[in-house]
């Protein structure tokens, strides 16, 4: 039989940019793996669960969840070549058959157990599910959340019957794999719709078979394109285990080449995968010259300004790949940002604001901000945490960091040269003045300040990128 390899041309820079592999946990909601001696490197294949009886038996009566495996993690024999060299399988058993043939299947309750404990029990980075339903239920979607809110990345196929995409897969936090042909052609069989993020080939794989007559055969299906995309990001976080599965969706998705509709269509999703461009944007990522951000583009006045807060770790995104750069901060979130900037230092606990809650997110930076004279609140027992800061705020509160840091303060601009020079508040202008002088705030066009409009997510980033080179 003609080898398979799951990745041709894997690009050179990728393996010697990155010193080292880290071995990733993969929980694998199948039938089971079973280990076939000469096939399998069995120290990858860790203990796992049964959840139709119970039990640590994991061993594949059924056959579907070993050729999922071993496309994850290839054969020691060269016949299946895998991206990912050191990740390991967890065999998580939600459905197998007696010897009977009588099949037995835990179901939505056994698979979102077997999530809970891939995340809990097995400290898995990845799960790969290969089953799936037509309609959302909430104990799947709460399953899904939770691996988010976790930071593992799930991937799922989206099903062969040729109908809608099914759940898992069809969840906006998991990567919805189908199948395309040879002819770089949605597969007939692969499921379409909301939710499909890609295609990768699926048809007439090579994969181990459980048979004793032989050790492989040709198998096809969106199960096994899945596998093949989780190989990849597997490898993926092998040599950057920082990534996170937003970051991982985000540069797997714009890694596709287009084959229907430009852009994203529910025919292909964003395309047939490209795993060497995949690898090639891994590299620029982590060297900090992309964003994971859907809404940032390159020719954005604030692109350089968002990348660096990212990729400094002073700013994150609002949710799966968006960054909201016209959306306005709060005061809870701009000390936020501060003291992710100063590193987080250790506080000495004291909360003097009523409204500030002792669990909210925020509530160690504004005690850090507070402490050190940074920002001061409405009043002795108010912080307005969910206020939006204004621009004038800002130069406020900037000018404070930036005594706390022993950074000079004393330059000044004219501010006569804004219409709206006369709305600033008295308070402020001395602030204002520095902010101006320094270049860390200009106007906004018109010759208008707008010192007390709301600030917004990008002119922050700008803010931060401009005093960090003070």
């Amino acid at each position: 039989m003609k080898k398979i390899i799951i990745i041709i041309s894997l690009i050179f820079i990728f393996f010697t940019e990155a010193a080292y592999a880290a071995s990733v946990k993969i929980g694998v909601i199948d039938t089971g793996v079973k280990e076939k001696n000469g096939i399998f490197d069995s120290e990858k294949i860790l203990s796992g669960k049964n959840y139709v009886f119970g039990n640590n038996n994991t061993d594949d009566e059924v056959g579907h969840g070993t050729r999922v495996a071993s496309l994850i993690m290839g054969t020691v024999d060269g016949e299946i070549v895998s991206p990912c060299s050191e990740s390991l399988i967890v065999p998580l058993v939600y459905y197998t058959e007696l010897a009977s043939g009588a099949v037995l299947n835990g179901g939505i309750e056994a698979i979102c157990n077997a999530v809970y404990d891939a995340v809990d029990i097995y400290d898995c980075q990845i799960i790969n599910i290969s089953s799936g339903i037509p309609a959302n239920d909430e104990r799947l979607e709460k399953a899904m959340g939770y691996a988010e809110d976790q930071d593992v990345l799930v991937v799922s196929a989206c099903g062969n019957s040729g109908d809608e995409v099914y759940y898992p897969a069809a969840y906006d936090t998991v990567i919805g794999v189908g199948s395309h042909n040879n002819k770089f052609e949605p597969a007939e069989f692969s499921c379409q719709g909301s939710g499909l993020d890609m295609l990768t080939y699926g048809e007439n794989l090579k994969v181990v078979s459980i048979k004793n007559a032989a050790d492989y055969e040709l198998i096809s299906g969106t199960s096994y394109s899945a596998a093949l995309i989780t190989a990849h990001a597997a490898a993926a976080l092998e040599r950057y285990p920082h990534l996170t599965p937003p970051q991982i969706r985000y540069l797997m998705r714009v890694s596709c080449d287009d084959i229907c509709d430009v852009g994203y269509d529910e025919k292909s999703g964003y395309g047939v995968f490209n795993a060497d461009r995949f690898y090639e944007n891994l590299v620029l990522f982590d060297h900090g010259e992309i964003v994971c951000f859907y809404d940032i583009k390159e020719n954005d006045w604030f692109y350089d300004n968002v990348k660096k807060a990212y990729h400094q770790g002073w700013m994150n995104g609002i949710g799966d790949g968006i960054f909201e750069p016209e959306g306005y901060l709060t005061r809870a979130m701009f000390v936020t940002i501060l003291y992710r900037a100063e590193g987080e230092p250790q506080i000495n606990n004291i909360l003097k604001f009523d409204d500030v809650d002792r669990n909210a997110y925020y509530a160690n930076a504004v005690s850090w901000a507070s402490e050190n004279g940074i920002i001061s609140g409405y009043s002795d027992a108010e912080f307005a945490p969910d206020r939006n800061i204004t621009r004038e705020e800002i130069t406020a509160v900037m000018s404070r960091y930036a005594d706390y840091k022993n950074i000079n303060t004393d330059s000044r601009g004219d501010l006569t040269v804004f219409a709206d020079a006369d709305t600033i508040s008295a308070w402020a202008k001395e602030n204002v003045s520095w902010a101006v002088g320094t270049g860390l705030i200009s106007g906004k066009g018109d010759n208008i300040l707008d010192p007390l409009g709301s600030i917004t997510r990008a002119e922050t980033a700008a803010i931060l990128c401009r005093f960090s080179e003070k």
